[in-house]
């Protein structure tokens, strides 16, 4: 042992000289400090880098009580042991109490040396727990600390599961107070869906000292929170398991994070097949427009090449001709149909409404597929109920059908009304529109006859029965489309039924006015006018119903399939009921069993101003309604002015053609036009820079020339520019003779 330091307080010189002799002998290799007084002992003291304080008891000026003092102020962990010549036992108890470690009587310095290194152990051993009890607590500092300030909620748990220690963030996510938490289990704080978990993981950690993570969720008052916990042993100074630490992280950002990216992965998983689907109808639809196309293409353009190198018969020639018609009709319906589809995708398509009778348009749009039902065999039938029909005959009054018959031979319309209930009685679509009826019971009917007037037209009937608001040319288009598809999907010999019917119950609320029509003054009512267009073909796929109104969308798209057309016309049909305030539906039973549509509509009452009048007029009977009429016509096709040029002069027309608008304007002010019609895609120079330079020349140079735009830019926008540039009409291609002979003949009037 060396390298130590010790102090003496000795005044006797021989015995400071015999004491460090002792430590020499010893083996102890100390430095002796040696001091007499007390002034030099303090002075000692003051030092403190010392390891050892040895005090005789008797000392002049002072006693061995008070050195021990002194050197408990300065430096109290430095051992201090008396070595003194006498010392009774009272005084050796009371230095001992006092602190001192230990005391020697110098007869007896043998005991010198084990006394000191037992003094020098202690020290040691009460320095390494002031070390520890240091670190310790800095260690208990620095977890209080972070505990204290910590957003984790840490928790301690012991053995018994029950809480020790809580953190201020356990309390904030709980709402819970700190003191509520000391000394409850686990069960007593926790919710119950998630206790035996809990308590299986604690179990588990004090069993094994292995430490393990847990996720779990709590109610508070914010809500659900979701945590992330880790659960750790404490161990005692023997090892075993004291306590669990606990440190639970919210994780509940993370977790609606992470739900929303499942979400959204979802909806982009489901973008993906919605978008994949589309493409495939997108991929199927032009597969269909290019085979729906071309179809009509071939034909005309077969039947073109045979006129120009044969010569027909009669019979070929007319059948050509009608061929040729009818392909360039349907190719004519496509291109509207994809119009009005990029009209309503646009919301571009608007109506031109004023009271309309709807038995009218359904005769119209019937009328027109009276051919092709006829070409099918299609018992093609129209009924009509209405029991606000008024007679003469109160026993009549109640009756609930209205059967009507057209006689082929007769100028009149004979109206039956039976005097007992009856089915709905059929309009049937004839070449003759020879109306039949077609009762269900065996028994005939006991009818009384009334005779009308106006032979094929059912429209007078029903008087106000059957108005609504709307535009005549679209309601007639929805019927048309609807009756269409019916013939297309019902097999030969099947039967398509038109029913007419008026349901819900009157509001008597005179005071109110149209605001489509401000200037004609209607009663509303809440009834409708119910049209149901039902037939016997092949049904609808009950997994296809719900898509039916879709554009684009069709229930068979393959090659083989037996039906044609783009699957438009059914999304056509449900946004021009819904303009006109209406619904559509559509029902089947199932393949095979035919389908049935149903519109509804609203119907309005007592129009109390006189019908709007249609500003258009027919073309006069005569053979030359245009006799005189000159007229310009501008467009870069040749074949397009070849074909204006013939059908106005056989409308009596003279009229001139140019292929630009610069020579449009050369030839006006020669020719002098009484009408221009141009074209508005040209080269160059378009049909808006031309009438805009047009209306820029004086009235004498032809500045006022009423003009018409025939364009293939057939939109509803198109029409605006048109109109605005300064044409008085906008016609979109392809025009019929008559339709062009028409307008021009208005123009001039006007």
């Amino acid at each position: 042992m060396s390298g130590l330091k010790f102090v003496l307080l000795e005044d006797n010189l021989l015995d400071a000289e015999l004491i460090n002799a002792v430590f020499t002998e010893s083996g102890i290799g100390c430095e002796l400090m040696h001091v007499k007084t007390q002034a030099e002992f303090q002075t000692a003291l003051e030092q403190d880098n010392f390891d050892l304080i040895l005090s005789d008891y008797a000392l002049p000026g002072f006693d061995g009580i008070t050195a021990l003092k002194m050197a408990q102020h300065h430096c109290p962990d430095i051992p201090f042991i008396f070595v003194t010549a006498t010392m009774g036992e009272e005084v050796a108890i009371e230095t001992l109490k006092s602190g001192a470690i230990d005391y020697v009587l110098k007869q007896r310095l043998e005991r010198l040396v084990p006394s000191v290194n037992r003094a020098l152990r202690e020290a040691q051993y009460r320095r390494a727990c002031k070390i520890a009890e240091a670190q310790l607590y800095r260690r208990e500092e620095e977890f209080r600390a972070l505990a204290e300030n910590s957003p984790d909620a840490i928790t301690r748990i012991d053995k018994e599961l029950r809480y020790s220690y809580v953190n201020p963030a356990t309390e904030m996510a709980t709402g819970i107070p700190l003191e509520i938490w000391i000394g409850k289990t686990v069960a007593e704080m926790g919710s119950a869906e998630e206790v035996s978990t809990w308590q299986a993981r604690l179990r588990q950690v004090l069993s094994t000292g292995i430490g393990c993570w847990m996720e779990f969720d709590v109610p508070s008052h914010k809500g659900r929170i979701y945590y992330q916990a880790r659960i750790v042993p404490e161990y005692a100074a023997d090892g075993s398991v004291q306590s669990l630490l606990s440190i639970a992280r919210d994780v509940t950002q993370y977790k609606l994070a992470e739900q929303a990216l499942r979400e959204g992965e979802a909806q982009l998983r489901q973008q993906k097949e919605e978008l994949e689907r589309a493409n495939k109808i997108k991929d199927e639809f032009l597969a269909v427009l290019s085979h729906e196309l071309r179809s009509p293409l071939n034909a005309i353009l077969g039947w073109s090449k045979i006129l120009r190198t044969r010569n027909l018969e009669p019979k070929n020639l007319n059948r050509a001709l009608e061929t040729i018609e009818r392909n360039a009709k349907l190719q004519t319906q496509l291109i509207e149909d994809l119009l009005d589809v990029s009209r309503i995708i646009r919301g571009k398509l608007t109506l031109r409404p004023y009271p309309t009778n709807l038995i009218p348009a359904i005769e119209a749009a019937i009328d027109t597929m009276r051919l092709a039902a006829q070409a099918k065999s299609i018992d093609l039938q129209f009924l009509i109920i209405d029991s606000g029909l008024e007679t003469q005959d109160k026993s009549i009054q109640n009756s609930k059908s209205l059967k009507i018959r057209e006689e082929v031979s007769c100028d009149t319309t004979s109206v039956q009304i039976p005097n007992s209930e009856s089915p709905p009685i059929a309009l049937q679509s004839s070449p003759l529109w020879e109306v039949a009826a077609r009762p269900q019971q065996k028994e005939p009917l006991q009818a009384q006859s009334y005779s009308m007037e106006s032979r094929g037209s059912l429209s007078h009937i029903s008087g106000q029965k059957f108005h609504v608001l709307g535009d005549p040319s679209r309601l007639q288009q929805i019927i048309w489309n609807l009756v269409s598809n019916a013939i297309k999907f019902t097999p030969q010999g099947g039967r398509v039924e038109v029913l007419l019917e008026r349901v819900g119950t009157d509001e008597k609320d005179e005071g109110s006015t149209s605001a489509l029509l401000p200037l004609l003054p209607i009663r509303h009512s809440s009834n409708s006018a119910k049209i149901t267009v039902k037939d016997t073909g092949m049904g609808i796929k009950p997994d296809f119903i719900p898509y039916v109104f879709d554009s684009f969308r069709q229930g068979d798209g393959s090659t083989t399939r037996k039906h044609g057309g783009l699957g438009l016309g059914l999304a056509i049909v449900r946004h021009l009921v819904e303009l006109h305030g209406g619904t559509v539906t559509a029902e089947s039973p199932g393949e095979g069993k035919g389908a049935t549509f149903v519109v509804q509509l609203p119907i309005i009452e007592d129009i109390r101003a006189k019908k709007l009048i249609s500003t258009s007029s027919s073309i006069s009977s005569a053979s030359s309604p245009l006799e005189g009429v000159r007229v310009l016509v501008v467009d870069d096709d040749t074949d397009s002015r070849d074909f204006l040029v013939f059908a106005l002069e056989e409308f009596g027309a003279i009229a001139t053609a140019v292929s630009s608008a610069s020579s449009a304007l050369e030839v006006l002010t020669t020719f002098k036009p009484n009408v221009l019609i141009s074209d508005i895609g040209m080269p160059e120079q378009d049909g808006y820079s031309l009438i805009r330079q047009i209306r820029g020349l004086s009235p004498e140079e032809g500045g006022d020339i009423p003009a018409i735009a025939l364009t293939a830019y057939a939109g509803e926008r198109d029409r605006q520019l048109a109109i605005s540039a300064g044409f008085q009409k906008h016609l979109s291609k392809p025009v019929m003779p008559d339709q062009i002979a028409n307008v021009v003949a208005e123009l001039v009037r006007h």
